[in-house]
Order: C-alpha cells, then sequence, then structure tokens
C-alpha cells in the first residue's frame, strides 16, 4: 500500500509539472481598431469598448466610444478637472454604461453640447 500511495503522489507530481509547463503566462496581445488608431480598449474578455478622444480642450474633452467592430457607440463633451489637472485619458474610464454614463472615479454624462458638460 505504501508503494502505491508513492507512486500516486509522483504520478501526480508529474502531472502538476507538466500542467504548469504547458500553461501560457503571456500577457494578451492588445485590442486594436485599425480604422481608429487612437481608440483603447477598456474592458475584459467577456466585454468592452474602445474609447477614444477626439477633442482634448482642456478641462473639456470630447469623446468617442466605439464597439468591437468600430461602429460609433457614443459621443459626447466630458468636462475632467480644471485647466490645471492632469490631462484626462482613456486610462481614466473604468467602463462605459451606455446612455452617456461613463464612470471614471465617479458617475458622468457626455454631453452633446461642450457648455452643458459637467
Amino acid at each position: 500500500m505504501k508503494r502505491f500511495l508513492m507512486f500516486m503522489g509522483a504520478l501526480s507530481f508529474l502531472a502538476l509539472f507538466v500542467g504548469i509547463y504547458f500553461m501560457d503566462f503571456s500577457k494578451d496581445k492588445p485590442r486594436l481598431l485599425s480604422e481608429y488608431p487612437n481608440a483603447h480598449w477598456r474592458g475584459g474578455a467577456d466585454g468592452g469598448q474602445f474609447i477614444e478622444i477626439t477633442k482634448p480642450e482642456r478641462p473639456y474633452y470630447f469623446i468617442q466610444i466605439r464597439n468591437d467592430d468600430g461602429s460609433l457607440w457614443d459621443e459626447g463633451w466630458l468636462k475632467f478637472g480644471d485647466e490645471n489637472s492632469e490631462p484626462f485619458t482613456a486610462d481614466n474610464v473604468l467602463f462605459f454604461e451606455g446612455e452617456g454614463a461613463i464612470f471614471i472615479q465617479e458617475r458622468k454624462v457626455l454631453s452633446s453640447d461642450k457648455a452643458k458638460a459637467k
């Protein structure tokens, strides 16, 4: 019985070693839109969207949200910080909920009019 348990332990160790050897620990390739090279993917394997800042006029930013296929989902102006703040980037976006609701550290709503952006 002792030899059987030692054999099973060694076999388990070998299976674990082979499993780890064939696992892929490399980073995922970045998702890109060839038609919109400045659009940055925000999301994971289960979904997300591309964020592109097309008109940065600090503290106002015109943002376009695109689907996986590059089609426009939503767009609008966003006010972020003030003229002396760090610039807004796609990395500031946590996710886009739809209907203009974009989440940074707080919920913001895109506006079609720059003067009404909050």
